[in-house]
């Protein structure tokens, strides 16, 4: 019995033995269920490709729109040697485009011009050509300069009304994607045109009388002083086509001083002292003989001397006004033969000479 029992405690403890080695987790590392390769389809959406950049996208530049019944005033505009007149124009579209710029003092303006556009104007003067310099004037003389595409442009209009307001002497010279006030023209007299840089061998009329604003058409053309040895100049500095010209350039040439008589944009009547060289004296000094002159002023500003201007005894290269010297060594264009302001310039650092 004895041997029986051992045996079955024998039996009963391998039992449970096994039981717990059934029943009993693994002493090693269990396998981890290994992570799934994401779902390429339900994996987070790759970002687009670089956004578009609003910024690049250039500004909307002016824009012509067509407009109907608008009444043509009488006008007149040489153009080459064509005369275009409202007759000429009647059976052209007309335009009405808004245009923003910016003046010599920094003051914006937005004013909306009604006219003709620029290439109908050339049609209507046979001038079919690839245009790429031109010239307006303005019965006072004042001229601006143009050159490249701007010049046909849609938005480039011969205006016969400003923000309602009809033409006076002549209509507006209006290039609307210009942002520089100078580069606009009111009154225009003249519009001239070149397939190369510089003026066609056009005569310009723009008037014989004092409306033209030149002295020389009354005869009331201001005295020339002579200043040679009475007027020594404090330094100053400006280009001629690129080239410096200070006091040791120009120190071999008469000195000159006319007191010029000018009506300024309010109709007031002033006078200046001038005092300075003759313009033709500084171009030849410095090797840049030429029928068209631009200054520029140390603003930006613009402003185109016609050829009767820039051949004149009356067109300084005014050093002084009334005795005081231009800012940081700047000078004038005084064109002292014209009784209009818009002519004149200050501020001038360079002259560029074609």
């Amino acid at each position: 019995m004895k041997k029986v029992f051992s045996v079955l405690i024998a039996l009963m403890i391998a039992a449970g033995l096994t039981l717990t080695a059934c029943g009993s987790p693994s002493s090693s590392t269990p396998a981890s269920t290994p992570a799934s390769t994401p779902d390429s389809s339900a994996s987070t959406p790759a970002p687009d490709s670089t956004p578009a950049d609003d910024s690049s996208t250039p500004a909307a530049g002016p824009v012509a729109e067509e407009v109907q019944g608008v009444t043509i005033p009488n006008f007149t505009v040489q153009v080459n040697e064509a005369t275009i007149t409202q007759t000429e124009m009647a059976n052209y579209p007309m335009y009405s485009v808004q245009a923003t710029s910016t003046n010599s003092s920094g003051t914006e303006s937005t004013v909306t011009y009604v006219g003709f556009a620029m290439t109908d104007v050339l049609a209507a003067a046979e001038l079919t050509e690839d245009y790429i310099w031109l010239q307006a004037i303005a019965t006072d003389g004042y001229a601006v300069t143009l050159t490249g595409d701007i010049i046909t442009e849609p938005t480039t209009l011969l205006a016969v009304s400003k923000d309602g307001s009809p033409l006076d002497a002549g209509p507006w010279f209006a290039p609307c994607s210009s942002q520089t006030t100078g580069n606009y023209l009111k009154d225009a007299a003249a519009i001239l045109v070149n397939t190369v840089e510089g003026a066609p061998d056009v005569t310009v009329q723009t008037g014989g009388d004092s409306s033209t604003g030149d002295a020389s058409a009354t005869g009331s053309l201001p005295e020339i002083l002579d200043r040679t040895d009475k007027v020594e100049f404090a330094p100053y500095s400006f280009l001629v086509n690129g080239v410096e010209v200070t006091n040791d350039t120009l120190a071999d040439l008469s000195i000159y001083k006319i007191t010029a008589t000018v009506t300024n944009n309010k109709g007031e009547v002033e006078q200046a002292d001038y005092t300075g060289y003759r313009l033709m004296d500084v171009l030849t000094a410095t090797g840049a003989g030429a029928t068209n002159v631009k200054a520029v002023a140390n603003d930006g500003f613009e402003s185109t001397l016609t050829a009767d201007m820039v051949n004149s005894d009356y067109t300084l290269v005014a050093i002084e006004k009334d005795k005081e010297t231009g800012e940081d060594g700047t000078v004038w264009l005084a064109p002292c033969a014209q009784e209009t302001a818009g002519s004149y310039a200050k501020l001038v650092v360079e002259i560029v000479a074609s």
